[in-house]
This record gives C-alpha cells, sequence and structure tokens, in this order.
C-alpha cells in the first residue's frame, strides 16, 4: 500500500476513537473525567492555599469536570481535524479549500457523533458539543496546516 492510500487512517483511528469515548454511558463517561478534575485540582492545591476553597470543593470539582469534559471534546476535534488535513497534504491538496473540507467533514462527525449519543444511556446529544468540536477543529486544521507550511518553509532552505 502507498501511503496515499494509508494517509485516511491517522483520520479513520481518530474517528474510532471518539466514537469509543462517546459509546460509554453517562456514569462510566463521568468516572473518566471526575478522575481527570481530581488530578487538576489536587495539583492546583499545591499551588494554593485549599483552605480559601476547600468547603466548597464540590462545586469546584464540578467546574473544573465541566472544563474537562469541554476540553476533551475541542481538543479530540482539533486533533481529528489535523489528521484529515494531514491526509490532504499527502496527497497534494493544500489551501484554504482543504482545511474548511477538513473543518466541514468535522462537524459532520461531531454531529453524527452527538446524535449517537441519543442512544447511550445517561447520555444526550447537544448542539453546543458540536459547536465547541466545530471550534476545535478550526482551530487544529489552520494550526496544523501552518504548522506543515512552516516545515515545509524549514525543509527548503
Amino acid at each position: 500500500m502507498t501511503i496515499r492510500k494509508l494517509s485516511w487512517l491517522p483520520a479513520a483511528i481518530i474517528m474510532i476513537i471518539i466514537f469509543l469515548f462517546s459509546a460509554k454511558p453517562a456514569v462510566s463517561s463521568a468516572e473518566s473525567s471526575r478522575t481527570i478534575a481530581n488530578a487538576v485540582l489536587n495539583i492546583a492545591e499545591n499551588f494554593m492555599d485549599p483552605a480559601q476553597w476547600q468547603e466548597d470543593r464540590d462545586n469546584v470539582l464540578d467546574t473544573v469536570d465541566h472544563i474537562v469534559r469541554k476540553t476533551a471534546h475541542f481538543m479530540e476535534y482539533a486533533i481529528l481535524a489535523s489528521a484529515i488535513e494531514l491526509h490532504y497534504w499527502i496527497t497534494k491538496r493544500k489551501g484554504i479549500r482543504f482545511i474548511l473540507l477538513s473543518i466541514l467533514f468535522s462537524f459532520l462527525y461531531a454531529a453524527t457523533d452527538e446524535f449517537h449519543q441519543l442512544f447511550v444511556p445517561g447520555r444526550s446529544g447537544e448542539f453546543k458539543d458540536v459547536m465547541i468540536d466545530t471550534v476545535g477543529a478550526a482551530t487544529g486544521a489552520f494550526l496544523f496546516y501552518f504548522l506543515l507550511i512552516l516545515i515545509e518553509h524549514i525543509k527548503r532552505k
């Protein structure tokens, strides 16, 4: 197989990972993000006086958990759009049109992912998550594209 034929593989793998995360029931998904949120708070306690907010730790934990979840949405779609952009780059399709196609494909996948979550116990499909995913995809696609241009520019020197 040529590299051109395999260039969709990273995007496909990321899509499978996103699907598997979305297929987790709400309880399992909440446990995962709560574990990360607790780790973040434990690290923060080393730099802050926990007495200031210890009595309100549960509310702080809820806020951190929410941020962790939304950041995960943003990042997984930034990575997906970057992988799609990599495919376009490898197949010599460059430019704003292909950046926009990466974002559009990511948006459509995010929408179907949220629809999929409607059928997972305890989960819901949220349009705001599709928008967070799309902003992540746009950020990832543009940053990755500029990184590829920078690498190409450095190679020419």
